[in-house]
């Protein structure tokens, strides 16, 4: 776009309305939102790391590139406020959306439609994780890539290292937008030796990435265990991940609906719709296809990205929520937003339609975390403040982050048998994992340790399932005191039990 459309655009007040009905929306939202386990994990550790030295190491055990918990650990060195996490994100979000609506060659009622879908209002805006740092970033790149700036490989090999260091997906796409490139630059006649060298400035942020993305031998997440957990089931997800980037509606009957999709849950009633569903996730795909067709630099950026998530999905890690699916999307337009640079977009009715059935996915979701409880996590300092006075309050590893952040300081977990301010996904998790009796011989050691008959522990476990996961514990004298249910993530309920020997 040149510099008369950004004018015309910004003086738009139906652009303007858009992003104060959003800021508005989204806002109102992440204030009635509850953050859970996986949001409070990443700040945990990030408060926790005194220096960033420490907080790379640990970060090196995540399986997750650092961007996102430098963020954090620069937040909390001003401070240790939760709401600063919300408003951080809400501002990336805000910022996302504030392209989109000025800074993107999308057709008008495109760019109306686009910040109120599933991933721009709640996925990737109210849901405090690594992924909006991405979308935002990619965006950035593609202001950047067709634009005459000064230093622009600089600031576009800046943005292609951050980007592919904020989450495994991301660098997936980032190597897409990268393919893009070095074919826009053959195009450009440029010589052998600067496609070399582009080829290998990508090569090295590439490797860089992999190095924090793949964590040490001792990590409970290694590749080994990915690999052991692989199933038949990757292979199916495959067919769904379309369905869930594409068609991001919950499955509204159930209690727990975030993570479903509702053509995904409905198959197991209605057996022929396994078969409509395979037809319709091929369709999605054409119907990307079809849109891109007429700019091949764009189909190679959606086809290989779609095809490398596909092939991660079948050979190593489970990708099988809205989420990670939710790239695939965002390539698809990250694709179409560069074809039309080149090509003016005109309204497009398919393209418009699958952005409604966006947009009805993220509404749902916006009312009901309005309506309900996300996490009953903000919920444990008053299942603390039951626990008569001088008595001994321990949790399981299951329930550490959430008791961490919301008390701010250390907690015994009880299964790991140590104080904790976070979870390191080092080989002494996998040790407990394989202990069949892990509460019962913690929960012993602990009670004679401290010469005390009886301790409280606080657990997003209901009892039926820490009986499970230890059968033993069912010899111990176990009361439920008091407990927080309704949440819409099915592991953010509380349960404080008072247990004796």
């Amino acid at each position: 776009m040149n510099n008369t459309k950004v004018k015309n655009s910004l003086a738009r007040p139906v652009l303007w309305g858009t992003l104060i009905l959003y800021i508005v929306l989204c806002g109102y939202t992440i204030a009635h939102h509850e953050l859970w386990g996986d949001e409070l994990h990443s700040w945990n550790i990030a408060k926790a790391s005194k220096s960033f030295l420490e907080l790379i190491y640990n970060t090196r055990y995540e399986g997750h590139p650092p961007v996102w918990y430098t963020i954090l650990w620069i937040v909390s060195k001003f401070t240790h406020d939760l709401g600063y996490i919300q408003l951080v994100h809400g501002i990336i979000a805000t910022s996302i959306v504030f392209i989109v609506l000025f800074f993107s060659p999308f057709p008008f009622i495109t760019r109306i439609l686009i910040p109120f879908g599933y991933y721009f209002l709640y996925e990737y805006a109210v849901l405090s994780r690594n992924y909006a740092i991405a979308v935002l970033l990619v965006f950035l790149i593609c202001l950047v890539m067709h634009k005459n700036l000064r230093y622009k490989f600089l600031w576009y090999y800046l943005l292609l290292f951050f980007l592919s260091n904020t989450h495994l997906i991301a660098m997936v796409l980032a190597g897409s937008v990268h393919l893009y490139f070095l074919i826009l630059q053959t195009e450009h006649k440029k010589s052998r030796v600067e496609l070399t060298l582009h080829i290998f400035l990508g090569g090295l942020i590439f490797l860089s990435s992999l190095y924090f993305i793949f964590p040490p031998s001792d990590s409970e997440l290694n590749t080994a265990f990915w690999l052991n957990k692989w199933n038949v089931h990757q292979v199916k997800a495959v067919i769904q991940m379309p369905l869930r980037a594409f068609i991001p509606i919950p499955a509204w009957w159930y209690d727990h609906f975030w993570n479903t999709e509702f053509l995904i849950e409905v198959k197991d009633t209605y057996r022929f719709l396994k078969f409509i569903n395979a037809f319709l996730a091929l369709m999605l795909i054409g119907v990307a296809f079809l849109v891109l067709r007429t700019n091949k630099k764009s189909l190679v950026l959606f086809i290989t990205n779609t095809l490398v998530s596909f092939g991660l999905v079948v050979t190593l890690f489970a990708f099988a929520t809205a989420r990670y699916s939710g790239f695939i999307f965002i390539g698809f337009i990250v694709a179409y937003w560069l074809s039309c640079y080149e090509k003016r977009c005109r309204n497009n009715w398919l393209i418009n339609v699958m952005l409604m059935l966006q947009v009805i996915g993220g509404l749902f979701m916006t009312v009901k975390d309005i309506q309900r409880p996300f996490s009953n996590a903000a919920t444990v300092n008053e299942l603390l403040r039951e626990v008569p006075l001088n008595e001994k309050t321990v949790t399981d590893y299951w329930t550490l982050n959430i008791i961490s952040a919301f008390t701010d300081k250390p907690f015994y977990c009880v299964d790991l048998e140590k104080e904790l301010s976070f979870i390191l996904w080092g080989s002494d998790i996998g040790s407990m994992r394989e202990q069949s009796n892990r509460y019962y011989e913690g929960i012993n050691r602990f009670l004679q340790r401290e010469g005390v008959r009886k301790l409280y522990l606080i657990s997003t476990q209901p009892l039926q399932s820490l009986y499970k996961l230890d059968p033993k514990l069912s010899t111990l004298r176990i009361t439920l005191g008091d407990k927080r249910e309704g949440a819409i993530e099915k592991g953010s309920n509380l349960y404080l039990y008072e247990i004796s020997d």
